[in-house]
């Protein structure tokens, strides 16, 4: 048994405003997406694979890649055309009776590689005769087809699609469960602009997952931004003109005026902003205080749509819309939509074994000269750097997960190191937090609501 592939990319993009397959999306056109991972899947079963669009340059660049190019040059038929002339195509071919027809849509720049081998494997195995992606919500794309259901593919018209025959086959259909996210489609131009205030390592942990879920991000920073574990943090663009982690970059801007270039070329642009003053020209869809001080430094719940602030100092449906749990513990994450986050204690969070004695402030007034580097192994009394003439020295055993900027000029008390008692996890000093990751999921959470309740 072969499945061959269809790609359909012919639609008009009515409601995004312009041709969407073609607009980039982090750095690459959208209908990339889809064709990057069908490119990397090797498999005995996969047959002819052929692309339907009214566009040139798609019809161009996926015929390289092996792909038999479908004209359509009358795509206001509807995508049943698109369907059609696929069938045609792949009908010039020897084919067998037992073969089958998987439709692919280009706009869906969410579905996982993983998500299409066993969604296809697991359908061969199933002894059905249609296939498709869904949960308990809806029916997604893409949807496969025996060769016996190809004349009543044929026999749609206008804007129906496949589905039309599956509800019609319920029976003989097998449905591979899925994420709804993986079903999305981009049928808007615009994502949420999200601005977040501070590019910490716990600020950039919500850059992150907010850049990944593509919304269009702006960081807004201060001049001279005191991060710790500057390896994770975003803020760091403001000395070195770039930052990059976990495989995504970040670059400072001079201006406003550079922010659509970066998002044009897969970048987080940040801005110094300390103020926010940016924000009245910008009207963002939604604001994150991510500067973590323990108190409110000018975030008010009028400045977006939605705003979110992180830890205590806010209190939320007054100063904010929503507040999201710091505190390490079984809250930690927990999104507050009245009232306010458990308050600073001054104790950092227990990890290894350890809280106190783990961070590390600075004795006295001064400029900072480090004697370790970021992921060096350390022992307790270790002399790990100077703040002044003031030697500054380990409490515990453990591996530098943080360090404050060399040169940087601190205060008697400020947090200027961080050790991990945990030496075998070294990799961790250049990774988002777990603690990082479990806040940015819930802004994240608390995005996706608001936009389903809008």
């Amino acid at each position: 048994m072969k499945i061959h592939f269809v790609l359909l990319a012919a639609g008009n993009s009515r409601r995004f405003g312009e041709n969407k397959l073609l607009s980039v999306m982090n750095g690459k056109p959208m209908y990339c997406y889809l064709a990057d991972r069908l490119d990397r899947l090797h498999r005995e079963h996969v047959g002819l694979k052929v692309i339907v669009s009214q566009y040139s340059e798609i019809l161009a660049s996926l015929e390289e890649r092996s792909y038999l190019p479908v004209y359509n040059e009358e795509p206001e038929k509807g995508i049943s055309h698109s369907i059609q002339l696929g069938i045609k195509r792949i009908a010039e071919h020897s084919v067998g009776n037992t073969d089958a027809v998987c439709f692919f849509v280009c706009d869906q720049p969410y579905l996982e590689l993983e998500t299409i081998d066993h969604f296809l494997i697991e359908y061969m195995y199933s002894g059905k005769g249609i296939g498709c992606v869904g949960n308990e919500k809806r029916l997604g794309n893409p949807v496969v087809f025996q060769m016996k259901y190809m004349e009543e593919l044929l026999a749609l018209t206008g804007d129906t699609g496949g589905k039309r025959v599956v509800k019609a086959h319920m029976d003989d259909t097998f449905i591979f469960r899925v994420e709804d996210r993986e079903l999305q489609d981009i049928d808007y131009q615009k994502k949420p602009l999200v601005i977040v205030r501070g590019g910490g390592d716990l600020a950039s942990g919500v850059i992150h997952r907010m850049y990944r879920e593509n919304y269009r991000v702006l960081v807004l920073e201060t001049e001279n931004p005191a991060c710790i574990r500057r390896q994770v943090s975003y803020g760091e663009a403001v000395y070195d003109g770039e930052a990059e982690v976990e495989g995504v970059r970040s670059v400072r801007i001079a201006d406003l005026s550079g922010v659509k270039s970066c998002w044009e070329k897969g970048v987080i642009p940040v801005y110094v902003d300390e103020t926010a003053a940016s924000i009245i020209e910008l009207k963002p869809d939604i604001v994150v205080d991510a500067i973590v001080a323990k108190k409110n430094l000018g975030t008010h719940i009028n400045m977006a749509p939605l705003t979110i602030a992180l830890g205590p100092g806010f209190e939320a449906g007054k100063d904010v819309d929503a507040v999201i749990e710091t505190m390490r513990g079984e809250t930690l994450g927990k999104i507050y939509r009245e009232g306010s986050a458990l308050p600073n204690t001054g104790v950092p969070g227990m990890i290894g074994g350890y809280a106190e004695e783990r961070v590390i402030h600075s004795p006295a007034d001064g400029k900072i000269r480090a004697v370790c580097r970021v992921g060096d192994r350390v022992h307790k009394g270790e002399v790990l750097g100077f703040v002044g003439e003031k030697p500054v020295c380990a409490a515990i055993d453990g591996i530098l997960r943080g360090l404050i900027r060399d040169g940087f000029e601190v205060e008697k008390g400020l947090k200027i190191m961080d050790i991990d008692p945990r030496t075998d996890e070294l990799n961790n000093c250049f990774l988002i937090s777990d603690k990082a990751k479990k806040i940015a999921g819930s802004v994240y959470e608390a995005v996706r609501t608001w936009e389903e309740e809008r």
